[in-house]
């Protein structure tokens, strides 16, 4: 991840760390990989590593820690309930966020782009070509989603 980015994350991060849920380690994520049957981007990991989950900019990222001022459930927990309803095309799906109307937003494995999946219409939005994207669009307030 570019460094830029990881100093903005620093920031909003040394301004509210209740926002976020914390470092956790990689044996944490290799269980997470594992539960899922998915290889989680590099990017994501390392925000995983370094921050646990948070408020970033304009969006939630879920994770494997809870913040204590934000909702940030487990995404394994939230990928395998949104697994049970999304189309069989969707069986590698990790959730990373939900939007206000309930859709789940994430990357469906192997494909790198986060997408919003709209429960309505069946229809998925590309957000962002990856995760590191994704995160400096929320930061600019760029991804147009209201959690």
């Amino acid at each position: 991840m570019k460094i830029e980015l990881l100093n903005a994350i620093d920031e909003e991060f040394e301004m509210c760390p209740e926002a976020f849920g914390g470092p956790v380690n990689i044996e944490d994520v290799t269980q997470a990989e594992d539960e899922l049957k998915a290889n989680l981007p590099n990017d994501f990991k390392i925000f995983l590593l370094r921050y646990g989950s948070g408020a970033v900019g304009e969006a939630v990222v879920l994770g494997l820690k809870e913040a204590e001022f934000v909702a940030t459930p487990s995404f394994v927990n939230q990928t395998l309930k949104f697994r049970e309803s999304l189309p069989k095309d969707y069986e590698k799906f990790v959730v990373i966020g939900i939007d206000g109307a309930g859709n789940p937003v994430g990357f469906n494995s192997p494909s790198m782009e986060i997408i919003r999946f709209d429960h309505d219409t069946c229809e998925e939005e590309v957000i962002a070509i990856n995760f590191e994207e994704y995160l400096e669009k929320a930061l600019r307030e760029e991804i147009n989603i209201h959690f």
